[in-house]
């Protein structure tokens, strides 16, 4: 005979504790992603996050020393120009900002061409034709050079550009990280702004393989630049300023960090060390609703210098001259908020630094993140062990919810630090699922033994019931 074949071998099921467990790894591991991709937030909390830092978070305070001065629509039509200005235009706009004795000027403009140029070789070459002619020897020929020669020099954008920069001494020009996301610009030859940051360069959030700025005799005569690169995310939001990049080897400040060293030199270090957090990156505190001054440019331009208003506007306070004309700046989009110009968001990133104000998410608080979450997760689990009805379990978890939002809510709001929301929630979530989905299977199951033990010993009928010591016959 034939033996019998061996029924197959079945795997042991998993206990509900087990699937309990595993459940809270799922949270505890998103944590970990989270925290290995940069900090929060994260997968899933983007979203959530934006909604908090915009309508929950306290947003910057007005500024009190800083002003934007735009070139907006009303600018552009007083001047007659179209954007970008002439080089002529921006000297008389440098030579009327240092009339008002501003602490410090940051343009979010870079000039990396030069100016047009026809019209002034036409006359160089015309008056090296008079020179050497001998006709400048002459009386009227000595008037005409002279006189070609000061129409040249005015008609010399760049140079009287040059001569305005270094009248005011103050300017802070803007530069580019040339990254797959900035448009090309011609990179320094040498690829170098000024002095590099000591900051360590391989852990910065933006790199680039060149940078940009503008023309040698603009840079040499401004006091520093600084780069205009934003950190744009994959859903298009700017959720991070980059104050540094990392080019080559080296580390340049950003328009914000280099307008911060110009005004308060005596605190580089701790403005640095500020700086680098986040990997030279970290999310920003949005402002409040009109919360920067606004002077428009033909105000600067027509104003008489000497207007009380414009200098009670300008005097002392720290400039940031940028376009803001309809369709011109770039659609920059914030937590909550869209279109915002782009010199904007380097000044209130300058008002983030100085106050330290800065948001951190990743490092420490990353760890923390992870921490908090494998803690709440496993209390909960123990809880879930010790509670006997479902309903204590709902409850302790809403409860742990409750105490795991106010947590992550304190957290951002008064330390500034961004520990991620949603691998906690998640993990709860996914916890009370699977104890409610064994807490009921268990129940069916008991459900089950009792029918089957009452089949089996079904209870006998009231009408053939026979009475203790009854007869039977």
């Amino acid at each position: 005979m034939n033996p019998s074949p061996k029924p197959p071998t079945r795997l042991p099921r998993p206990s509900p504790g087990q699937f309990r467990i595993a459940a809270a790894l799922v949270g505890v591991a998103l944590a970990g992603i989270t925290a290995v991709t940069g900090g929060a937030p994260g997968l899933l909390e983007r979203s959530l996050y934006d909604q908090a830092v915009s309508r929950l978070l306290p947003g910057v305070p007005r500024s009190a020393d800083l002003v934007l001065v735009e070139v907006d629509d009303r600018a552009l039509a007083a001047l007659g120009e179209r954007w970008p200005l002439s080089r002529a235009t921006w000297a008389r706009v440098f030579q009327a900002l240092a009339a008002q004795r501003p602490a410090a000027v940051a343009v979010d403009v870079v000039f990396d061409q030069p100016g047009p140029r026809e019209a002034l070789e036409l006359g160089e070459d015309v008056l090296t034709s008079l020179r050497a002619s001998g006709l400048a020897d002459q009386p009227a020929g000595a008037a005409l050079v002279t006189e070609l020669e000061a129409r040249l020099r005015a008609q010399d954008g760049d140079a009287r550009l040059a001569e305005a920069l270094a009248e005011n001494g103050s300017v802070i020009l803007g530069a580019a990280a040339l990254t797959e996301d900035v448009s090309l610009m011609p990179p320094l030859e040498d690829g170098a702004l000024e002095t590099p940051l000591p900051l360590p360069v391989e852990t910065l959030r933006l790199q680039s393989r060149e940078i940009a700025g503008s023309i040698a005799p603009l840079r040499l005569a401004a006091h520093s630049s600084g780069t205009l690169n934003m950190l744009v995310e994959a859903d298009g939001v700017i959720r991070r300023y980059p104050y540094a990049v990392g080019v080559g080897g080296q580390a340049w400040p950003s328009l914000a960090l280099a307008t911060a060293l110009r005004l308060m030199p005596e605190q580089a270090e701790t403005l640095m060390r500020r700086a680098a957090l986040d990997h030279g990156a970290p999310l920003m505190r949005l402002p409040s609703p009109d919360w920067l001054p606004r002077v428009s440019l033909a105000d600067v331009l027509q104003v008489d210098p000497r207007s009380v208003g414009l200098d009670l506007a300008l005097r002392g306070k720290t400039l940031f001259v940028g376009v803001t004309a309809t369709g011109l700046h770039g659609q920059s989009t914030l937590p909550g908020q869209v279109a915002v110009p782009g010199v904007e968001i380097h000044a209130f990133a300058l008002d983030n630094l100085r106050a330290d104000r800065l948001m951190r998410s990743s490092g420490v608080v990353a760890l923390t993140g992870v921490l908090e979450t494998l803690v709440l997760l496993a209390f909960f689990g123990w809880r879930c062990r010790r509670a006997r009805t479902l309903g204590a379990v709902i409850r302790t978890g809403i409860a742990l919810m409750a105490v795991h939002v106010a947590l992550v809510g304190w957290l951002a709001a008064d330390l500034g630090w961004v520990v991620p929301l949603v691998p906690g929630a998640l993990g709860l979530g996914l916890m009370v699922l699977v104890d409610s989905a064994a807490r009921a299977e268990e129940l069916g199951r008991q459900r089950g033994a009792l029918r089957r033990l009452f089949v089996r010993y079904p209870q006998a009928s009231p009408s053939t019931a026979v009475p203790p010591g009854g007869d039977t016959r």
